[in-house]
């Protein structure tokens, strides 16, 4: 998600009324805040400020069983006292909830990258080895890489509508090898400069693998955005150029855009080396194994390994101030910038540790556990409301506009229940089963702010569940249809090319997607939707998914009879269930 969200302070000073302090449940553990200046490891120093994070809600244990809260799943069957699996109204059988999900023991892309940020001429560069193989049947005669970072050579090309000047260049990309032959290879650029394509002398055979290598220096733009430097904060993020995916059309080079996102990869490994000034910290894809401090240079060389992902990013800051925890076998950190001028930002690190770990319990049980070892938090200054990568998802942190700072407490459990958790949740739709979020941009977002609902069901009372549920009762969409208010929205499952204005590709991906998911989840029982998603998950994790392969699986799971489905689904998504 990359979703402004300036006007929502300013609606949410209308009805500060509403209580954030509804939760039912949460963790009772102590969170460590502690300033980093030369040291990558975030041990307490005795000189630095050290606080217990209060939860911002009353709670209850996470082994006490909380009442059933809305109406719409009450007669839902749940986990017996005695542990035994829950019986669900599906055809088929699912994994039961929080069960595990595995890494797939297949041959994936692998990246090995030599990287250094020099922090003084706001560049990032060095060397890449990437290892992949043709996944196809087709043979291939050329290569196709996405450089996004060229893009922002000016405003225009990166998706501004301003007239900003974003101090961006084109990407230096140069001896780049075929490492099967050893030669040196040229390369060309399509208008769109993102899109390089590197031609090869020798063709590369269906399931045949090679490794290419290339070094690059990329500028970072100085806009207050998921890529781009801020306030001493680096965004660090689609910084290199990325192997595209091979497609049954060839190879995926869709036109960039900056609202949403739009980033289509394969899964793979990275073992990363990033060169940075001592002082500053990191937080990354993947997990630090090793931190090397050079001596007299003012250099420090971080080692990280980051299994099974799409992407590599990382943040960086010399100012960071670092909360951390351990949470179900998961290290979770969360920073933002020392030096705010509010205490805004310190609420928000309290309230987005607190989510986070929500996050994890409530989507794990739902989905399947959330198979990585860390998650990072990173509340910078950007002017959009958040943005999810591998492990790792950017949350803006500005003072709010309109808010007086009495409200900054309200403002920040808002900004943590729904903007964290829409975020966390992408670490699934996203993260584990891709998509083509430009052809098929509700595939990720819908289900993303889908999660928002299930964190909703999770910790809100049955009151506050009422009032931010997109219960049918409230807003039936087969009634919205009906009286035309839907035009140019739906169907909702079109590339976000063919919408014809910005306000219905937003309000088709991000809120009739959550309202139709939801609301088959009240027509079916929203148990059975959570098992339906957890066998679409399961089915599809690690690979890039299609919109074929969920409603395969959810007609497989509840039958093609169920009228009421069939009805939603033929109004908002245009589609009919399959024949026999």
């Amino acid at each position: 998600m990359k979703k402004s969200i300036k006007l929502i302070g300013l609606l949410l000073a209308a009805s500060t009324a509403l209580s954030m302090a509804s939760c039912k449940k949460a963790t009772n553990t102590s969170t460590r805040t502690t300033r980093d200046s030369s040291k990558e490891s975030t041990t307490t120093d005795p000189s630095e400020e050290t606080t217990t994070t209060e939860e911002p809600v009353s709670t209850t244990s996470k082994e006490t069983t909380t009442e059933q809260t809305s109406e719409s799943t009450a007669d839902s069957t749940t986990e017996t006292s005695t542990g035994e699996p829950q019986k669900l109204n599906l055809k088929i059988d699912v994994p039961e909830k929080g069960c595990p999900i595995e890494f797939p023991t297949d041959e994936r892309y692998h990246y090995v990258m030599n990287l250094s940020l020099d922090t003084t001429k706001h560049t990032i560069g060095g060397h890449v080895q990437v290892t992949f193989f043709n996944n196809s049947d087709d043979e291939w005669d050329r290569l196709c890489l996405r450089d996004y970072s060229s893009l922002f050579i000016d405003a225009k090309t990166a998706g501004y509508d301003g007239a900003i000047d974003t101090h961006g260049a084109t990407t230096e990309i140069k001896n780049i090898v075929d490492e099967r032959s050893g030669k040196t290879m040229d390369l060309s650029r399509d208008n769109d400069v993102s899109v390089v394509w590197i031609p090869l002398d020798t063709k590369l055979a269906p399931k045949e693998e090679m490794t290419l290598s290339y070094d690059f220096i990329a500028t970072i733009p100085t806009v207050a955005d998921r890529y781009g430097v801020q306030d001493g904060v680096f965004n660090v993020t689609n910084f290199y150029p990325i192997l595209a995916v091979y497609t049954e059309d060839g190879w995926s080079h869709e036109a960039f855009y900056n609202l949403g996102e739009c980033f289509f990869s394969e899964i793979a490994d990275f073992d990363v080396t990033l060169l940075v000034p001592e002082k500053i910290t990191v937080l990354s894809t993947g997990v630090t194994t090793d931190v090397q401090h050079a001596s007299g240079n003012g250099l420090k060389a971080i080692t990280i390994n980051a299994p099974c992902v799409r992407d590599f990013v990382f943040c960086a800051c010399e100012d960071f101030i670092v909360s951390e925890e351990d949470h179900d076998g998961v290290h979770i950190r969360v920073a933002y910038r020392g030096g705010e001028k509010s205490d805004y930002a310190k609420m928000l690190a309290e309230k987005s540790m607190t989510s986070a770990k929500q996050s994890l319990d409530a989507f794990g049980d739902a989905f399947g556990k959330y198979p990585y070892k860390s998650l990072e938090v990173v509340l910078a200054p950007i002017d959009a409301g958040g943005m999810e990568y591998p492990n790792l998802v950017i949350i803006e942190c500005n003072e709010p506009l309109g808010i007086d700072a009495e409200h900054f407490d309200s403002y920040a459990a808002y900004m943590a229940n729904f903007v964290v958790s829409h975020e966390i949740g992408h670490q699934w739709f996203m993260g584990i089963v891709g998509s083509n979020s430009g052809m098929e941009p509700w595939l990720d977002e819908s289900f993303a702010s889908f999660t928002e609902c299930v964190f909703v069901m999770a910790y809100f009372s049955a009151d506050d569940q009422r009032m931010h549920l997109p219960s049918k009762t409230y807003c039936d969409l087969k009634s919205l249809v009906q009286q035309g208010r839907l035009k140019g929205i739906i169907p909702i499952n079109r590339s976000y090319y063919e919408f014809t204005t910005s306000d219905y590709y937003l309000d088709a991906v991000y809120s009739i997607g959550q309202y139709a998911l939801y609301q088959i989840g009240e027509i079916i029982g929203m148990d059975e939707l959570y098992g339906v998603i957890r066998e679409y998950v399961h089915r599809n994790a690690f690979t890039n998914s299609t919109e074929d392969r969920f409603f395969e699986v959810l007609y497989e799971c509840v039958g093609t009879d169920n009228e009421e489905v069939n009805s939603l689904i033929k109004d908002i998504f245009h589609r009919d269930p399959p024949t026999a």
